[in-house]
């Protein structure tokens, strides 16, 4: 499944907003760099609109972008007339976007987003186009699991499951199984996820999607960033801004233009 198509229609979508929906580890972080600047921000894959949205109910001006149509529909549901002003949506590909003349004081990407880029050159051309949308002054945030966070050496790892939750509005049960799938030779893994929808007569509908994700070393994303025109300002070891070192099994870029 490609990054274009991922959660693309609407029952994936719910199942995204279920999984991950409430998820407010990294919002306190964005919300520290929004506040920076006095220009809007923008988010690259914003999906339902978890960090976006903390943003725009804090006062925060964001325009979100995400290339599935039904992602984006979910999150204009979730607006209310106080918020909605402050939150554009655009449907659009971070690899080829423009919102010229419009420059921002933050662009992020949250979540390992980025890391559905599976080659260089797309991970050029978004980083690119984040470039030419950054004002001076301005950075690009990106928050990814690192090298350390995989064990190579397995063939794939237990299925297990992740979470159970109720879905609301209904009597129905949410349970998130997932299973990962390494490969060294790519940098890359793939988690197939299985959602299954238990009703309380005990019939399951089951949804099973294939999520591929590339990793980077801290070296090769710098390199990404001067080809890309930008430079590396910082690096922290998670959504805290602790210092980044051999344990972390996260990174948050901090970049701006040089």
């Amino acid at each position: 499944m490609s990054v274009d198509d991922l959660y693309g229609d609407a029952a994936l979508a719910e199942l995204y907003d279920l999984a991950w929906g409430d998820s407010d580890f990294d919002v306190s972080m964005y919300e520290q760099f929004a506040r920076r600047g006095e220009l809007p921000s923008l988010e690259l894959g914003v999906g339902t609109g978890r960090v976006a949205l903390h943003l725009a109910r804090n006062g925060l001006h964001v325009v979100g972008l995400d290339a599935s149509p039904a992602m984006l529909s979910r999150l204009e549901a979730r607006l209310d007339p106080e918020t909605a002003p402050r939150l554009r949506l655009v449907a659009g590909d971070m690899r080829d976007f423009d919102l010229a003349p419009q420059k921002f004081d933050l662009v992020y990407c949250a979540a390992n987003s980025f890391q559905h880029l599976l080659t260089h050159d797309d991970q050029l051309a978004a980083l690119r186009c984040v470039a030419r949308h950054l004002a001076p002054g301005g950075l690009f945030v990106a928050e990814m699991r690192t090298m350390r966070a995989v064990d190579w050496s397995v063939e794939r790892t237990p299925l297990y499951l992740r979470r159970t939750v109720d879905i609301p509005g209904t009597d129905d049960t949410l349970m998130h199984f997932q299973q990962l799938s390494p490969h060294p030779a790519h940098q890359t893994t793939t988690t197939t996820y299985i959602f299954d929808r238990v009703s309380p007569d005990g019939a399951v509908h089951r949804r099973v999607i294939d999520v591929t994700l590339r990793y980077s070393t801290l070296g090769e994303f710098a390199l990404l960033l001067e080809r890309a025109g930008l430079a590396l300002r910082d690096v922290y070891g998670d959504a805290d801004l602790s210092p980044y070192d051999d344990a972390s099994d996260r990174m948050v870029i901090v970049a701006s233009l040089p």
